[in-house]
């Protein structure tokens, strides 16, 4: 028994520590002076290097004994080879390798933010080499079957292979790319009114007030302000996420406190208990983007969603443009479908040829079927192929985004993913409870919330994306109810509109 209780200490040990980074990165993020940078780095940096160390030299040795014990239950034992799997790569990377990658992501950020203001890639391309060279030193050090970039998948989805990869976008690609060019072509009335301006005091007023009424419990949890709006959670007990407010357009905040309010519910309804085991981790980062496109998308631009606004929220604040929409027309508004050469401005269809193109184009870096130096010229002819759009400069193209910078390579499919399991949830949601939506526009989201508790929350980390999609919904992923969801917000919002499948 006292093998038992040790492995237990050590997993508590380890999530706690693990929960000392995320505060920090957290204060970092929302209300550390600025001066405090340097310092704060070096804080994490040892804090990081000794949760290392102590991953490495304690608790995976304590897992693997354990594996080879009779004191653990089954359901112990299939806990402990969940943690197995998670923790062993760590083991796999030799440490000089680590510092190499973590000295040249540091760099390549600092660079990669003066090279996005000068529109130069010639700036960042030496630095996105070396990490290229040394993500698929990694890929090696990890091992893979068919290809190095599904090792590096690997570390953010595990249930799903590049292959399954491009079958799935291979299957929605037509149906985007039609979508965008029947969308863009209909004028549609109602999205020439005024701004939908509100004071800073106002809107953050408003976003609690209504994620308060969707279910997220800030006596769990805090809402603030910060330059890019995230979620961090530390226990189910504590849970707070960030929003970004423009004065012009309260939709910037609303976004994004419904997105990260998703992250934030999740983190919420993981069980508390025993602390670092699978229950009390998420399932995966998909899993966990399933959550936010869920509120965000199938709640948050939702007709009866923006119904409710009207309703019931709006007037308190008396806006002068509220008169100058309905309903619908603020729906429409929302959900407007037009390409942008901006991913993270993009509409929730073209947003996913964006995630293509960079999965595309990160495979070729990796599997060495692409060159740094011809990547400006690649992402620019797949933007004009997908989007049908011109890239001006490369801060409007290649370089807008860090993801590569920080050497996240593998990064990027994990949103597309979350989006095709959030619509195949509330595709199960709506067969069970059909009247879900009707109670949204009353402000009543507890269908939708209790469905999440239920088929996906207490299970954390117990199943892999796959199989948790397969125990929730009936059969694994399929992309068939993301394109049926389009469709039929395209047919209610834009006048009838049917795009052939």
């Amino acid at each position: 028994m006292a093998l038992v209780e040790k492995l237990k200490e050590e997993l508590r040990t380890h999530a706690l520590l693990s929960s000392v980074i995320e505060l920090l990165t957290w204060d970092q993020e929302v209300c550390m002076p600025k001066a405090g940078v340097a310092h704060r780095a070096a804080v994490l940096g040892s804090l990081m290097g000794l949760l290392h160390q102590y991953l490495t030299e304690r608790l995976i040795p304590s897992l693997r004994e354990a594996q080879e014990s009779n004191y653990f239950t089954e359901e112990e034992r299939r806990s402990i080879s969940i943690l197995l799997e998670e923790f062993e790569p760590a083991e796999k990377i030799p440490p000089p390798l680590v510092q190499a990658f973590s000295e040249a992501s540091s760099l390549a950020q600092g660079v990669w933010v003066e090279a996005r203001e000068k529109a130069d890639f010639e700036l960042f391309a030496p630095h996105l080499e070396k990490l290229v060279k040394l993500a698929r030193e990694k890929a090696e050090a990890l091992g893979y079957e068919r290809e190095p970039y599904e090792a590096l998948l690997r570390l953010y989805e595990r249930s799903i292979s590049p292959a399954e990869l491009e079958r799935l976008f291979g299957e929605v690609r037509p149906f985007l790319m039609e979508t965008i060019r029947l969308c863009h072509d209909r004028e549609l009335e109602g999205l020439d009114g005024p701004p939908l301006q509100l004071s800073p005091s106002a809107q953050r007023q408003l976003v609690e007030e209504v994620l308060r009424q969707m279910g997220y419990d800030l006596s769990r949890g805090r809402i603030d302000v910060s330059a890019h709006p995230f979620c961090a959670g530390f226990n189910p007990d504590d849970v707070r996420l960030t929003i970004r407010i423009f004065e012009e357009d309260l939709t910037m905040a609303l976004g994004s406190a419904m997105h990260e309010m998703g992250h934030a519910l999740y983190e919420q309804g993981l069980q508390r208990e025993p602390l670092g085991w699978p229950p009390t981790l998420s399932a995966s980062l998909s899993i966990h983007e399933s959550q936010s496109r869920f509120w965000e998308n199938h709640v948050g631009n939702a007709l009866s969603f923006w119904e409710y606004l009207y309703q019931k929220v709006f007037p308190k604040y008396q806006p002068a443009w509220l008169s100058s929409y309905t309903p619908l027309t603020l729906t429409r508004k929302v959900n407007r479908i037009s390409p942008n050469l901006i991913r993270i401005q993009s509409d929730e269809v073209s947003y996913h040829l964006h995630i293509l193109l960079r999965f595309e184009l990160e495979r070729g870096l990796i599997n060495g079927e692409l060159s740094v130096r011809d990547l400006p010229a690649a992402w620019n002819e797949k933007i004009y192929t997908y989007l049908g759009l011109e890239v001006p400069n490369n801060a409007k193209g290649v370089l807008q985004d860090i993801h590569w910078a920080m050497g996240n390579f593998g990064y990027f499919p994990t949103y597309s993913l979350g989006s095709f399991y959030a619509a195949q949830f509330a595709a199960a949601i709506s067969r069970e409870e059909p009247d879900w939506e009707k109670a949204l526009s009353e402000g009543d989201a507890t269908v939708p919330l209790q469905w999440m508790r239920k088929h996906i929350h207490q299970y954390g980390r117990l199943y892999d994306s796959q199989t948790l999609c397969q125990q929730a919904t009936g059969e694994p992923l399929s992309v068939k109810y993301f394109t049926e969801y389009v469709r039929t917000k395209v047919a209610q919002l834009y006048e009838g509109l049917t795009v052939p499948i």
